[in-house]
């Protein structure tokens, strides 16, 4: 073993034994390399039974896609959302993005890169990880963009590039959690400019939350227009708005 690797081990173990890591949830030590005790995990409000476009809630555990869905497809490929945005989720993304705990993103982006391990196995996994933008004023005033950041430990497992610079967001939109569904979607249009061609690939859009869908949609339609293949879409949490 290289003694820079055997080093950094050891280096590594010993700060583990000295500063064990400590659940953020219940605060006891957490008995692993992660700050998420076993027994929080399992108690997160993991998703089941959604529909695979979507991520609306099935009746039916025979059922795979929703009623909507099979009158208007679409134009993602794939969706992966993993989350109900209950309690437990909106305190750790809420958070992250209004109180900078990036440790947060660390572990949420950690748990989803695991499951989208599950969801893809024997399935090619997308070329390129692009986030969702902010725009440059909203990203100014809070210093980061928490999809990124949610993107980084997925990057790392899964050995997928982040490509943050291809896909644009050019108006600076109202926040599509202030508005009524049924202005989303004229909210969000022509938000995004995608730059360079991305013929041919395969890419995964990466969000924190999803309600309606017309965030992804609408960056879906820059992104085509540029030549990508196919859109999967990967989101951490899924709320619902009355009636959705």
């Amino acid at each position: 073993m290289d003694i820079s690797k055997l080093l950094k081990q050891i280096n590594k173990g010993i700060t583990h034994c000295l500063f064990p890591y400590h659940c953020i949830l219940c605060h006891d030590k957490a008995n692993r390399d992660f700050d998420l005790c076993i027994e929080c995990e399992e108690l997160l409000p993991w998703l089941k039974n959604i529909c695979i476009y979507c991520a609306a809630p099935l009746i039916f555990s025979t059922q795979s896609v929703c009623g909507i869905c099979l009158k208007k497809p679409s134009p993602f490929h794939k969706l992966c959302v993993f989350f109900s945005y209950s309690e437990t989720i909106k305190k750790l993304i809420t958070g992250l993005k209004f109180q900078q705990r990036l440790i947060y993103a660390h572990i949420l982006g950690t748990l989803v890169a695991e499951k989208i391990c599950s969801h893809y196995q024997s399935q090619e996994l997308p070329d390129l990880i692009i986030p969702v933008p902010l725009h440059n004023k909203r990203l100014y005033e809070r210093g980061f963009n928490q999809a990124i950041e949610l993107a980084r430990p997925i990057s790392k497992k899964l050995n997928i590039r982040i490509d943050y610079k291809r896909c644009k967001r050019v108006i600076n939109t109202a926040a599509q959690s202030i508005l009524p569904a049924n202005q989303r979607s004229t909210n969000m249009k022509n938000a995004f400019v995608a730059h360079h061609s991305l013929a041919n690939q395969h890419v995964a859009l990466l969000d924190d939350v999803m309600t309606t869908g017309h965030t992804l949609i609408e960056m879906s339609h820059a992104l085509y227009d540029v030549g990508v293949k196919r859109i999967d879409v990967w989101c951490c949490a899924r709320t619902y708005l009355s009636g959705n």
